[in-house]
C-alpha cells in the first residue's frame, strides 16, 4: 500500500519541482511569524472551505508555538518532502471515503505551484501554512476516530480514548522520512476496513459505467420465463461479480436460464433476501438501487468503524443490527474475523423498540431465567389484557410481584394491585419455561438500556429475511452454542449439561458468573466486505444511514457533543 502511494507522491513532487524558479526571494520568517499570530488569534481562515477553525484551534495553537510560530511546511521558500506528502494524501481521500475538499486539497495544491514559482506575501504564505496544517489535522482526526461523534447520533461508543495529540501527531508527520507510515498507522486495523476500501474503489468505477437498475419483471418471475430486461439483468450481475462473464448466454438472450439463476441467489444472499433465485418484489428493490446510492453506503460503513474501540480484538461478540447477524471470536482481530455466526432478532424500527448501538461486556449467563416485564410493556400491552381477562396471567404464565423487592412472594389479583402496577409500584414477571419470552437461556451485559442476548419459543421468526420483531432485546437462534461458546473458559459445561439444564423443570434461574467478561460490541453497519471480495448490503432499518448522511453534511467542525 505504501508503495503504491510513494508512486503517487512522487509523481506529485515532480509535478511541483517543474514550477520551481531560480533564487525565488523567501519572505522574512519574523513578517511570516507575525502573520501566523495574527491568524490563530482570529480563529477563522476565510478561504477554507469549512471557515471555522473551533475544532483544531487548540493544537494549532499549541503546534505553532512549539515552532516559534514559524511555518510549518516551508524551509527556505520551498515546500518540504512531508508537504508535498501530506497533500497527496489530502488529495487521495476520497479512496478512504472522505471529500478531498473538505481538507482543501485544491487550495493546497494552487499554494504548492504559487510557493514555489514567485514570492509570497508574509500574509499569504502564513495563511496557506496553516491552510495545509488545519487540512492535515482534519485529516488525522477524521482516519482516527471518525468525523462526526458517534454519540451525538445516538451511538454509545466512546471514540475519546482514540483521540490522538493533534500537535504532536503533525509535529511528528512535518519531520518524519515515511509520511505515509505516520498517517496510515492511524486507519482501523479490523479484516474488515481494508475489503471495504477495495469496494469503495470498485464501487465508484461501476457508478462510472452507467450499469442498468431499473427493471419491469413481473411478480415472482423465476428461471424458464421470458421478459426484455433479462439482458440488463445479465449485464448488472457480470459487474456485481454473481455471475460469470464467461458463462455462455443462452440462445434467446431474453430466457431467464439457470446459470442466471444461480447468480440471482447470489446477488440475494448478499442483500439480506430468501436466496430462492426467484426475482420478486424485494428482490427487484435491492436490483433497483443506484449504484452510487451503494457507494455512499460503503463511505458511511467506513466512518462508522472509525468509531469502533481498538480494542475490539481477541475475545469478543458482535452484533450487526442491520444484518441481523451474531458474529464471535476468541482471538480475533475485530470485526471481519469470527469463529462463531448465527442469525438473530433485533428491535422492531418503530419509536421505543430499536435495538440501540452500545458496548459493553457479558459477565453472566441465565438458565431457565424469570423474564421480568419491562414496565412501559407492562403498562400498555399487558394491563388492560389482564383488566378484561381474569386468567390471563396464569395462562401466561405469569405472576405479579412487589416492584421493590425482587424475592417478593406472588400477589394476588386485585383492583388495587392492579391500579398499583398502572402506577409502577407492582411489576409483571413470566416464571422460567419453554414458553417463557425470554426462552431457557439469557446472556446479561451491564447497560443502561436493559438490552441482552436470549433465546425464545418463538424460532419461526429466524426463517424470515427481514427479522425486527423484539422490543430491542435480541433474540439468538443457536442459544445452545452460544451458551457452550461463552462458558468454555468456565470448565465443566459442555453441550450435553447444557441442554440438560436448560430442558430441566427442577431448575430455576441458575445465574453463572462468566469467568471471563467477553466484550460486547452492537453495531450498525448496512454494508460489510469480505477479504474475497464479497459485498453484502442491508437495509437501513433504523434510517441511521438518513441521519449520517445529514450529520456529514454540517461540515467542520462536525458535530462532536455528544448527544443526550
Amino acid at each position: 500500500m505504501i508503495a503504491k502511494k510513494s508512486v503517487v507522491l512522487l509523481g506529485l513532487r515532480a509535478a511541483l519541482l517543474i514550477w520551481v524558479g531560480v533564487g525565488q526571494p523567501f519572505a522574512s520568517e519574523a513578517d511570516v511569524s507575525k502573520e501566523i499570530v495574527r491568524a490563530l488569534n482570529e480563529g477563522k481562515q476565510v478561504r477554507l472551505k469549512w471557515s471555522s477553525i473551533s475544532d483544531v484551534r487548540v493544537p494549532l495553537m499549541s503546534l505553532y508555538k512549539n515552532n516559534q510560530f514559524e511555518p510549518i511546511w516551508v524551509r527556505n521558500g520551498k515546500l518540504t518532502q512531508q508537504a508535498e506528502a501530506v497533500i497527496g494524501f489530502l488529495s487521495g481521500a476520497k479512496d478512504l471515503g472522505l471529500d478531498p475538499e473538505d481538507y482543501d486539497r485544491d487550495l493546497l495544491l494552487v499554494w504548492a505551484k504559487e510557493n514555489l514559482t514567485k514570492q509570497l506575501a508574509p500574509a499569504e504564505l502564513a495563511s496557506n501554512d496553516l491552510a495545509l496544517s488545519i487540512g492535515a489535522m482534519r485529516y488525522l482526526s477524521s482516519l482516527s476516530v471518525g468525523r462526526v461523534h458517534p454519540k451525538s447520533v445516538g451511538f454509545s461508543f466512546g471514540v475519546e480514548s482514540k483521540k490522538i495529540d493533534l500537535a504532536a501527531k503533525l509535529q511528528e508527520l512535518s519531520r518524519s522520512e515515511v509520511p505515509a507510515g505516520v498517517i496510515e498507522e492511524l486507519e482501523p486495523r479490523f479484516p474488515i476496513y481494508q475489503p471495504m476500501k477495495v469496494a469503495l474503489s470498485h464501487y465508484r468505477k461501476l457508478a462510472e459505467e452507467g450499469l442498468p437498475t431499473r427493471f419491469d419483471f413481473p411478480p415472482k418471475f423465476s428461471m424458464g420465463m421470458i421478459h426484455k430486461d433479462v439482458p440488463s439483468l445479465r449485464r448488472l450481475l457480470i459487474a456485481l461479480g454473481d455471475l460469470d462473464k464467461t458463462v455462455k448466454v443462452p440462445e434467446d438472450p431474453c430466457v431467464f436460464d439457470e446459470n442466471l439463476a444461480m447468480a440471482v441467489r447470489s446477488f440475494q444472499s448478499r442483500h439480506g433476501l430468501n436466496n430462492d433465485g426467484v426475482i420478486g418484489r424485494g428482490t427487484v428493490s435491492q436490483l433497483s438501487v443506484p449504484i452510487v446510492q451503494r457507494v455512499r453506503q460503503i463511505e458511511l460503513g467506513l466512518e462508522r468503524l472509525r468509531w469502533l474501540p481498538e480494542e475490539a480484538r481477541g475475545h469478543y461478540l458482535i452484533v450487526n443490527i442491520p444484518s441481523f447477524k451474531l458474529y464471535g471470536s476468541r482471538q480475533g482481530d475485530g470485526l471481519g474475523h469470527y469463529e462463531i455466526e448465527m442469525n438473530v432478532v433485533v428491535g422492531q424500527s418503530i419509536d421505543g423498540r430499536a435495538t440501540p448501538v452500545f458496548e459493553s461486556e457479558m459477565t453472566t449467563v441465565t438458565f431457565r431465567p424469570y423474564w421480568n416485564v419491562p414496565g412501559a410493556i407492562a403498562k400498555k400491552e399487558l394491563l388492560p389484557e389482564i383488566r378484561k381477562n381474569s386468567n390471563y396471567l396464569s395462562n401466561s404464565n405469569m405472576e405479579l410481584v412487589d416492584g421493590a423487592n425482587s424475592g417478593s412472594d406472588a400477589l394476588a389479583l386485585s383492583p388495587d394491585v392492579l391500579s398499583r402496577l398502572a402506577g409502577g409500584s407492582v411489576r409483571v414477571r413470566q416464571k422460567p419455561g419453554p414458553k417463557n419470552a425470554l426462552g431457557l437461556v439469557k446472556f446479561s451485559f451491564p447497560n443502561t438500556n436493559n438490552v441482552y442476548l436470549h433465546s425464545t419459543p418463538s424460532v419461526g421468526l429466524f426463517n424470515r429475511s427481514r427479522r425486527d420483531y423484539s422490543h430491542g432485546c435480541i433474540r439468538v437462534h443457536d442459544p445452545v452454542g452460544l451458551a457452550e461458546w461463552v462458558l468454555k473458559d468456565n470448565g465443566d459445561w459442555p453441550r450435553s449439561r447444557i441442554e440438560d439444564v436448560m430442558g430441566s423443570e427442577e431448575v430455576v434461574s441458575l445465574r453463572v458468573a462468566l469467568k471471563q467478561a467477553i466484550p460486547v460490541y452492537i453495531i450498525y453497519l448496512t454494508v460489510m466486505a469480505e477479504p474475497d471480495g464479497r459485498v453484502s448490503f442491508y437495509g437501513d432499518i433504523y434510517g441511521h444511514d438518513k441521519v449520517l448522511v445529514e450529520m456529514l453534511a454540517h461540515g467542520f467542525p462536525y458535530p462532536w457533543v455528544s448527544k443526550q
